[in-house]
């Protein structure tokens, strides 16, 4: 199965950013350690080299509906990922919200969260994920 997997741009070389490429990583690794196959858009995105939304939405959504799953690391300061959750939702792609414990988080993103992970540390959400993950077969 393809999880398509949510999570902010890491912009410049910035503590923030290493947090957010290493989750990621991370991320995409428990997903391929369960036997599925991750797709983190914003990589893909990148690769690509595009900038303009016209460019990669088409892209975005082909890839979104051939997930069985959509994994939303949340950030406050997430934008264009909360689209992809939404769509997700309306497509009845199932959305996992991923967030770090005690951060606030929009109604609205929680109401198309099937599943919420809340976590402290990135070994605690690599732990939770990962017995999630092992449990959903295609």
């Amino acid at each position: 199965m393809q999880v398509f997997i949510v999570i902010r741009v890491p912009t410049g070389a910035t503590p923030e950013a290493a947090v957010l490429q290493d989750t990621a990583a991370r991320v995409a690794g428990l997903v391929e350690q369960a036997g599925h196959t991750a797709f983190v858009a914003y990589q893909e995105i990148q690769r690509r080299g595009w900038k303009d939304g016209r460019d990669f939405m088409p892209f975005v959504r082909g890839h979104l509906r051939e997930s069985g799953l959509l994994l939303l690391v949340y950030t406050p300061e997430l934008r264009g990922g909360l689209i992809e959750a939404g769509m997700a939702y309306a497509w009845g792609v199932p959305v996992w919200l991923l967030q770090r414990r005690g951060e606030r988080v929009s109604s609205s993103a929680r109401g198309c969260a099937e599943r919420v992970m809340e976590y402290a540390s990135l070994d605690e959400l690599a732990v939770r994920l990962g017995e999630a993950l092992n449990e959903v077969r295609e």
